[in-house]
């Protein structure tokens, strides 16, 4: 399986260097160099075919002439992720790029409009691809699911009401579920209210860099969706439900 990057901004910074790097993390915060004991144990720098900055969209403006020529030539990938690129480049991938599947995750309501979306996704369907737009890239499974990236899922080990050893069995493809883990190991599980806000704190904390913007069609910020979504996973991993953490307005997103 080949993957192929395109990107602009901190989070596909992060995001490459966590799928390519994984022992980069403590320049990123979260356990810091001092703390870091290296618990990613994966490497996908060889499925990585190619990985390309661009600049963020501000820098080309409203409208880009020629897209394909600030794309260039780029390597066929069997998956093709776009992170917070010019609309006129994701609307011309399709067209500029060979890939079986494409993702273009949104952290933020402005990188990719609900329009555009379903133009991109009905190209893809006309030509036999694959394609997906996670809001925000942890809320749901991609074929990336398959390298152990997507929503996390995890594997508790409990003592009685305390968290004795977690394993992760999927991240998020940022990576803070193994600062999750991390930091819950060894928790005493009293009033579930406290311990969902154990679990969102530390997801906060990684840092989480989801927009804080209200996004209109999941009427909430990708933010609070993705702390939604980290707290759930865990719960269950712990056989705890937390539905009841969710607000009903989110629960078509974040259960299963």
């Amino acid at each position: 399986m080949r993957i192929g990057i395109l990107y602009s901004g901190e989070f596909g910074e992060r995001f490459t260097s966590n799928l390519a790097y994984p022992k980069s993390c403590p320049r990123f915060g979260a356990c810091g160099i001092d703390e870091c004991d290296f618990c990613k144990s994966y490497d996908l720098s060889k499925a990585i075919v190619f990985v390309k900055q661009l600049n963020p969209p501000e820098f080309y403006g409203d409208y880009i002439e020629e897209p394909e020529t600030i794309v260039g030539e780029i390597e066929d990938s069997d998956i093709l992720i776009a992170i917070n690129a010019h609309p006129d480049i994701l609307a011309e991938l399709p067209s500029v790029a060979e890939f079986k599947c494409l993702i273009v995750p949104v952290e933020d309501p402005k990188w990719l409009s609900p329009g555009l979306r379903e133009q991109i996704r009905r190209v893809c369907e006309e030509t036999g691809r694959e394609f997906f737009s996670p809001k925000p890239f942890c809320s749901s499974n991609t074929p990336l699911s398959k390298f152990g990236f997507g929503k996390p899922e995890f594997e508790v080990i409990m003592d009685g009401n305390a968290i004795e050893e977690v394993r992760v069995l999927r991240s998020d493809p940022c990576g803070s579920a193994y600062y999750v883990a991390k930091r819950m190991r060894g928790y005493e599980i009293e009033k579930v209210e406290d311990f969902w806000k154990e679990i969102h704190q530390h997801q906060c904390a990684y840092p989480c860099m989801a927009s804080m913007d209200r996004d209109r069609e999941i009427k909430e910020a990708p933010f609070h969706l993705a702390g939604y979504v980290m707290v759930y996973q865990f719960s269950k991993a712990c056989g705890i439900d937390a539905s009841t953490f969710i607000p009903e307005h989110m629960k078509r997103f974040v259960l299963d």
